[in-house]
């Protein structure tokens, strides 16, 4: 009695071949997932253009979100001022200024805005002398020349030497302040100075060639300040004289004030048909290494960037500056095919505010200024390339062909495969179908085999 068929053995339809088709099934699957993982990392690279995102990019410092705004007691002020009143000089002056400085111990620069502080102009100035009370207390930044100085007794015995100053905005208009702090400069005659002070009361000069009366200012510090700048139009060709890379092993310089200053003004107030750009070096990944290597050659120069990837981007403080801008924009860019020592790019712009939506692709206009120190996240010392942006907007990549069609490739395989996937499960189902059937015409064989009168 034959039990079992050699014939069967390995024919379609059978348990070998059954599993052949399983082994083959899989592999397919494999390839599909495979080919899925690249369609979309191809995908991911188009939106990304190659551009990394930089382990070393700079982050802007988390702002506080409330401000405790300090209370100015205008009472107080009101009561010590005496405008006009015939009572001797000296005295008045003393209880006008002690009041002031009562008042404006806790201003700061964080407070400026939210006090409504205003910068001092001869207009504002000529206001106050019409009408002392109704300024009385309101918070002004005044930027003028030091012409006299004159130290001041200090009840609070804090150790920091008050000082009263007669000095004149840059249109001459004459004024008085008392501050009780120098922040970086011993003040001398002719020195260019910067304080946010309220106004106590109207002054009488008693100085030949001074306005009979010129209004007081009682601030809590004085800073070194610049004369304004005049929109720069046209960079002096010795402008950068003075400006060289920074460098570890050499050391480092930061910002050359009158250089650095002239460039921003320089971008700020930049023509719209000054610079042909399309003429304008890309920085692609040689030109980077070069200013990167010697700056020297580029000091100045512009240069353009049609696709990068914006690493981070915000709005920071600027303190004194000829430019008198309160903030300017700050950030990082880099591209994917920088592979040299440069590898991101460190930039300012004097924009308002960070334009919107401004993120992932950027195009980039810019002028460089000097390859600049900064602090990695993961400490020590770096140097990148610095410059100021003209013109910083989001840019949609250009359809690159090759990798569209690369894409095409890749859906008709896929496409393909999942055909073939198809017909290799409905034919795996035919082959266990006939599989089934040739075991049932086995065991019904057996049966009969087995089965009384059966012939043996």
């Amino acid at each position: 009695m034959q039990l079992f068929d050699p014939k069967g053995f390995g024919a379609p339809g059978s348990g070998l071949f059954h599993a052949k088709e399983k082994r083959r099934l899989s592999w397919m699957l494999i390839g599909a997932l495979l080919l899925i993982g690249a369609i979309v990392a191809i995908r991911a690279q188009v939106g990304k253009n190659g551009q990394p995102r930089s382990p070393e990019q700079a982050r802007a410092p988390t702002l506080p979100t409330e401000i405790s705004l300090p209370k100015i007691d205008v009472a107080a002020l009101e009561a010590a001022a005496h405008d006009g009143s015939a009572e001797p000089r000296v005295s008045l002056l003393a209880s006008a200024i002690e009041a002031g400085f009562a008042a404006c111990a806790q201003l700061s620069d964080s407070v400026f805005d939210a006090l409504g502080g205003r910068e001092l102009t001869p207009q504002i100035a000529e206001q106050i002398l019409e009408a002392p009370t109704q300024h009385r207390g309101q918070l002004l930044r005044v930027r003028c020349s030091v012409d006299e100085i004159h130290e001041l007794e200090n009840p609070a015995d804090n150790g920091k030497p008050r000082r009263l100053v007669r000095g004149h905005l840059e249109a001459g208009t004459q004024l008085f302040f008392a501050v009780e702090e120098s922040v970086g400069v011993a003040p001398a005659p002719g020195d260019f100075v910067r304080i946010d002070g309220l106004f106590v009361r109207v002054e009488p000069a008693e100085i030949e060639g001074v306005p009979p009366e010129v209004p007081l200012f009682v601030g809590p510090r004085m800073f070194e300040s610049f004369r304004a700048l005049t929109p720069v139009r046209q960079l002096d060709a010795n402008a950068f004289h003075r400006v060289h890379d920074d460098s570890v092993a050499d050391g480092l310089e930061g910002l050359d004030q009158d250089a650095y200053w002239q460039l921003v003004s320089y971008v700020k107030h930049l023509e719209q048909d000054a610079v042909d750009w399309d003429k304008a070096p890309i920085l692609d990944n040689k030109t980077i290494q070069s200013i990167f290597s010697d700056g020297n050659a580029w000091r100045g120069k512009p240069v353009r960037v049609p696709a990068a990837r914006l690493l981070d981007v915000w709005k920071k403080a600027q303190s004194e500056n000829p430019l008198r801008l309160e903030h300017l924009i700050e950030g990082w860019f880099g591209r994917g095919d920088w592979i040299g020592q440069a590898k991101l790019a460190h930039f300012v712009a004097p924009f308002d505010a960070v334009p919107a939506n401004l993120h992932g692709d950027v195009s980039v206009r810019a002028f460089f200024y000097k390859n600049l120190a900064y602090a990695p996240r993961d400490g020590g010392t770096a140097i990148a390339p610095f410059f100021v942006v003209q013109s910083l907007e989001r840019c949609v990549p250009a359809d690159n062909p090759g990798l569209r069609q690369l894409g095409y490739v890749l859906a008709a395989t896929l496409l393909i495969l999942g055909v073939a996937i198809f017909v290799a499960l409905r034919k795996d189902r035919k082959s266990s179908a006939a599989l089934e059937a040739q075991l049932r015409r086995w065991r019904h064989e057996r049966r009969q085999k087995l089965s009384p009168g059966a012939k043996t």
